[in-house]
């Protein structure tokens, strides 16, 4: 299904926990010195404007990222770094921030299907190690 567009929901309660872990998470697995690769089936477009009028729509950002202050550490450090570069609404979704957790060696491996979503992907991720397909995530497993 092609209608799902996540610009409607990103920073909402359930994205901000996701991200949260999955920054921890990369954060734990590249404690050790060997490259891992990160492989995502549904990537979406990887940045998020949150004063776009898709994020203001549904409002659903300011009831996640919008309340919360993050304690310190991987996630809050990855927000902070992409916000530097792209400004206060910018809101990272899996892709960017895998990219920030991970390091030159690992390597990144994004599936997005819905045409729009993978040009706006590939506008926003770039790298030696980012690997974007445009493709269906099961069929890219």
């Amino acid at each position: 299904m092609l209608s799902y567009q996540h610009a409607y929901h990103a920073g909402n309660p359930a994205d901000l926990h996701k991200h949260f872990a999955l920054a921890g998470l990369l954060a734990q697995l590249t404690r050790k010195p060997r490259a891992i690769s990160y492989l995502e089936t549904h990537a979406g477009r990887g940045l998020y404007d949150l004063s776009a009028p898709e994020a203001l729509k549904t409002g659903e950002a300011a009831l996640g990222i919008g309340r919360v202050t993050l304690p310190p550490g991987p996630y809050a450090d990855a927000l902070a770094a992409i916000r530097a570069t792209q400004g206060p609404n910018a809101y990272p979704g899996s892709p960017l921030i895998a990219r920030s957790v991970l390091r030159p060696d690992d390597q990144l491996h994004l599936m997005e299907l819905h045409p729009a979503e993978h040009a706006a992907l590939r506008r926003n991720l770039s790298g030696p190690n980012v690997h974007i397909h445009h493709r269906s995530g099961p069929d890219g497993v």
